[in-house]
């Protein structure tokens, strides 16, 4: 539900995805919000102590609001009485988490390009964010970015069909099923890694932890999941934080 006030501005209730700098003097941070979908905002670009509470309030997976003034044709909006969201994360100042977050609201980025409210996608959303905020062992916070990237793609319509999985299946990429053979084109995971799936299918963040795996294999299927999105979405071969997420957890 909007909350239109006389002068035109609408309460938000946002996830800040990205910030990126417009020209000298304006950036541009990307969110998604409750109540519009997705929303960019101008601000002012500086140094002082305001510009550096707004950089602090959109931080990557920060949730925050404001009044956002919304007018016909604009893509870009400016937002007023910007403040943190009752439970936005402080990430407990672990880099680990802040590095999932720039992964994760990266990703967020380049899939969310929808301009419409979606109030399952920002149920999960949120609560996704406060389950890594809240997170404290350190398997399960390995593993946190592959169930969310799984989860997602069910939110988002393109969730594998797992249930006619059974072992030594091929997962085809393109068509989101298993098969007994492979397909007749290259984008499929071998029976091994095929397995994967079905094992992140049944897993939700309270059993995360359960998932063993060395950084090799999540590598392997972070690195799958972002050719599935891209497959089925939007290409995500960009992605800058990919890089050294890849170097996150033991062996």
């Amino acid at each position: 539900m909007l909350y239109i006030f006389a002068n035109m501005y609408t309460a938000l209730h946002c996830i800040a995805l990205r910030t990126v700098r417009h020209s000298d003097t304006k950036n541009i941070v990307s969110a998604w919000s409750r109540e519009l979908g997705r929303v960019a905002f101008a601000f002012p670009a500086g140094s002082g102590r305001e510009a550096r509470r707004r950089r602090a309030l959109t931080t990557p997976l920060a949730l925050f609001e404001g009044q956002c003034e919304l007018r016909p044709g604009r893509e870009i909006h400016t937002i007023r009485d910007l403040r943190p969201l009752k439970g936005s994360p402080a990430l407990d100042g672990s880099p680990v988490k802040g590095l999932v977050a720039l992964f994760l609201a990266e990703t967020l980025d380049l899939l969310l390009r929808r301009a419409e409210a979606d109030s399952p996608l920002s149920d999960f959303l949120f609560g996704s964010v406060a389950v890594l905020d809240s997170m404290r062992r350190p398997a399960a916070l390995a593993n946190f970015h592959l169930v969310f990237l799984y989860r997602l793609a069910a939110m988002l319509g393109v969730e594998p069909d797992v249930s006619e999985w059974e072992p030594g299946m091929h997962f085809d990429m393109r068509d989101a099923c298993f098969r007994p053979t492979a397909p007749l084109h290259s984008d499929f995971l071998p029976p091994a890694e095929a397995a994967v799936v079905p094992l992140l299918a049944r897993l939700g963040y309270r059993g995360m932890h359960l998932f063993r795996a060395n950084r090799s294999e999540r590598n392997a299927a972070v690195d799958h999941m972002m050719r599935y999105f891209s497959i089925h979405l939007a290409p995500l071969t960009s992605l800058k934080s990919l890089a050294v997420l890849r170097e996150m957890g033991g062996d």
